[in-house]
């Protein structure tokens, strides 16, 4: 039976599967029902049905057959189309799926485990047989198979930037067929079946909201579900959107694409995106589905669950790095980083004064001495002379923050690093995709670590991870998260002092799904970035942030500097003007250096602090420990720095709107 297949198709189709076989056009749902019940009327109840796919036709004639006590083999038992998991409707049957996960779907249906079978993924397997090569270059495969009607309308809609490219000719083969798929920069779908060849060609592939995703896809980072506005890109929709007069950027699965149809419509009231909620962040029906498979199979540890195992691994391969583990939070994974290293107490750390206290206190809570070092005031990051002028005979670790999404310079630190044996921390919280010498920060180091926090390049809400390429300090990273049982050990026991710091499934599951997207954000980011450079450059006393010699930022936060001489006020000044007109931003971005805190004012106060201290050189100092004075580095910064929010949801009236509130801020704090 050919569900879908073209009219033209069918003697070719009789003619290769014999006399004995029933050939017949399957249009519809009620098309499909009307040819079971035939069908159906000539198959003995003893006689086994094999049914292959979800298509109308497939799906009900599993249903009906089983209805009526007829033993089901199924292939692809385990995915979900259409709202459908085929194995949910059956009374008898034997399963056939592609992965360990699709088949523990359907064991969660209550079906036993010997009616499940893992057979791998036919369709991926029967792609490689055919050793497809991509075709000439193009913009979008279409391969619908239900929605005839938008197929047509997605073929003339007038899309300057990504064209539309019809199937091929009607006797074009198989192989030619994926060929010309194979070099789309996209495949549009209704089916879960072309999700299944598009991920197996690596192409991206973006799904129809009225369809199911392949959720084993999704896992990939390749198949993604449109949204609202990319499914309708037509100029009803479009025009009834409260945007300016310009290019809409509409996404999809495979990126942003600019639709070129004006909109007439002024702009109301501009709303700037916040990281804080869905308006500046990435989360959709990728995360859904996820999120949705975690809590079908019940399983939300993960010692026994598969998606934080799934993260770690293309967290790692995403960074070029050997090892990944996953934690609670980016202060877990500088915690996790610490204990890894075995220090002793009264070791020393040297660390810089401008970050987040959660980078900090790990150090204390090891028993180790956190020692601060100056800052340059232009990049407002540590450096190899200001990290060397704190260097003791005791200092075991050094860690660097990349402040913002920029890059130490991380040769030099290194290199001092190195003559002295000392391991080098990159907390890389900030800097997501950031490049120093062609390399992502984070993999420089002894040890990365990054946070998942809510206003991250990617959230779990809150959720950390950390890297290395070191087995024996991934083995103590992995212990540390586990409160250091040896799970897989033959005698496991409880080796040292350690927390659980692991993260849940359901987290998991979000970071699966934002992963793919990561470095889509950052270019992103920069984009924005690079239009704020360039809307800003005339405005004399901002110096605006940019890549630095030989790396790449990647916009945590857009942070200039404002110089008093030039503007009356100062970055306090300007920063309460921008406040007032709406603009969100953090005029000195802390209001202190991490040595003004009070925890570090007097350290006798907590034994987390007196405890380390009193196994250091340091101990009979004076408090506070740490003088201002040696700190202009941090004290000149702090004073001049604005940091603003940005991401990646901005458009360019945003920018536009921005970019105008800072002008006009600096006009009326120049003349009055």
């Amino acid at each position: 039976v050919a569900a879908g297949a073209p009219e033209r198709e069918l003697p070719s189709l009789r003619a290769q599967l014999g006399p004995d076989a029933a050939v017949q056009q399957v249009e519809d749902d009620d098309d499909a029902r009307r040819y079971v019940e035939e069908l159906l009327a000539v198959v003995a109840p003893t006689d086994q049905v094999a049914c292959i796919g979800a298509l109308p036709f497939p799906r009900c004639l599993a249903q009906r057959a089983g209805l009526r006590g007829n033993r089901v083999m199924q292939l692809d038992a385990g995915v979900r189309a259409f709202g459908h998991l085929l194995s949910n409707h059956m009374r008898t049957g034997t399963w056939f799926v592609a992965s360990d996960l699709e088949r523990n779907t359907v064991l969660e249906s209550g079906w036993e485990a010997g009616d499940v079978h893992v057979v791998g993924d036919l369709v991926a397997d029967a792609v490689a047989s055919l050793a497809i090569a991509a075709g000439e270059p193009h913009g979008l495969a279409l391969a619908f198979e239900r929605l005839h009607a938008d197929r047509e309308r997605y073929l003339q809609l007038p899309l300057a930037q990504l064209p539309l490219l019809r199937e091929p000719a009607a006797d074009a083969d198989v192989a030619a067929w994926l060929s010309y798929v194979a070099g789309s920069r996209v495949v549009l779908t209704d089916s879960v079946g072309w999700q299944r060849v598009a991920v197996a060609l690596g192409v991206p592939c973006a799904v129809h909201p009225t369809a199911g995703l392949w959720a084993p896809g999704v896992a990939t980072g390749l198949v993604t579900q449109m949204g609202a506005a990319a499914a309708a890109m037509d100029s009803t929709l479009l025009r009834a959107a409260t945007l300016p007069r310009q290019k809409a950027l509409v996404a999809t699965g495979a990126g942003a694409r600019i639709v070129d149809l004006l909109l007439d419509l002024p702009c109301t009231r501009v709303v700037l995106p916040s990281d804080g909620d869905a308006s500046g962040r990435t989360f959709g029906s990728d995360e859904a589905a996820l999120v949705t498979m975690a809590l079908q199979r019940g399983t939300l540890n993960s010692t026994r669950g598969t998606f934080v195992t799934s993260f770690e691994q293309r967290f790692a391969k995403w960074l070029g790095r050997k090892y990944a583990i996953a934690c609670a939070s980016g202060s877990a994974a500088v915690h996790c980083a610490i204990a890894a290293l075995q220090l002793q107490a009264g070791d020393e750390v040297i660390t810089t004064p401008i970050t987040d206290m959660g980078a900090l206190t790990p150090i204390l809570y090891e028993g180790a001495v956190p020692v601060f070092a100056d800052v340059d005031p232009q990049t407002l990051n540590v450096t190899a002379a200001t990290l060397a002028a704190q260097l003791t005979p005791r200092t075991r670790a050094i860690a660097v923050t990349h402040l913002f999404g920029l890059p130490c310079d991380m040769t030099p630190i290194l290199q001092l690093a190195e003559a002295r044996g000392i391991p080098v921390i990159e907390d890389a919280a900030q800097a997501f995709g950031a490049t120093f010498d062609g390399r992502k920060v984070g993999a420089f180091g002894a040890i990365g670590t990054f946070s998942l926090q809510q206003g991250k390049h990617i959230t779990t809400g809150e959720g950390g991870i950390v890297t290395t390429d070191d087995e024996a300090l991934a083995r103590r990273l992995f212990l540390f998260v586990n409160k250091a049982w040896g799970y897989g050990d033959p005698k496991p026991d409880h080796y040292f002092p350690a927390l659980n710091y692991r993260l849940t499934e359901l987290q998991g599951a979000v970071a699966c799904a934002q992963l793919p997207k990561l470095d889509q954000v950052v270019t992103a980011r920069r984009a924005v970035a690079a239009a704020l450079r360039t809307a800003l450059a005339d405005v004399r006393g901002l110096r605006l942030p940019q890549d630095p010699a030989g790396g790449t930022h990647s916009y945590w936060k857009f942070a200039f500097q404002v110089d008093p001489t030039e503007i009356t006020g100062g970055a306090l000044a300007l920063g309460k003007r921008m406040q007032q007109a709406g603009i969100s931003c953090v005029p000195r971005y802390i209001q202190k250096p991490a040595f003004d805190c009070e925890l570090f004012r007097d350290w006798s106060r907590s034994p987390i602090t007196a405890l380390p201290l009193q196994r250091s050189a340091r101990a009979n100092q004076p408090m506070p420990l740490f003088a201002r004075a040696d700190y202009p580095g941090a004290l000149t910064a702090l004073e001049h720095v604005i940091v603003l929010p940005i991401n990646e949801r901005y458009l360019p009236h945003h920018i536009t709107h921005v970019a105008g509130a800072i002008r006009a801020a600096v006009h009326e704090l120049r003349h009055g």
